[in-house]
C-alpha cells in the first residue's frame, strides 16, 4: 500500500521594515514562499514549480503576491542591511 500526496509548505525568507502600502503603518514586511512537494509516506520528495513569493504586513497582516525578480531583489535588500546593521553593532 503507497500512500502519497501532496503537501504545502511556506518558508520565511526575509524582513524588512518599511510602510506598508494597505494600511499605511511602518512595520516589519515579511518575505515568504510557498512551496507545493509531492509527499511518499507523508515525506516530502521533490517541489512542484518554483513556489509562490508573497510578502505579508507584521502589522495588518495582508498579503501581497510577489514576481520572483521582486522577491530576489527583497531577499538581497534584507540581506545588505542586516549585514550593515552589523557591521554598526560591531563598532559600537
Amino acid at each position: 500500500m503507497l500512500i502519497f500526496g501532496t503537501r504545502t509548505k511556506t518558508k520565511f525568507i526575509a524582513a524588512l521594515f518599511f510602510t506598508c502600502h494597505l494600511c499605511r503603518i511602518t512595520a516589519a514586511q515579511r518575505l515568504h514562499r510557498r512551496r507545493t512537494w509531492f509527499t511518499l509516506f507523508f515525506l516530502p520528495i521533490f517541489p512542484f514549480g518554483h513556489g509562490q513569493d508573497f510578502m505579508a504586513c507584521a502589522h495588518c497582516g495582508q498579503a501581497t503576491a510577489l514576481a520572483r525578480p521582486d522577491a530576489e531583489r527583497f531577499a538581497a535588500d534584507a540581506t545588505h542591511y542586516e549585514a550593515q546593521r552589523r557591521s554598526t553593532e560591531t563598532l559600537h
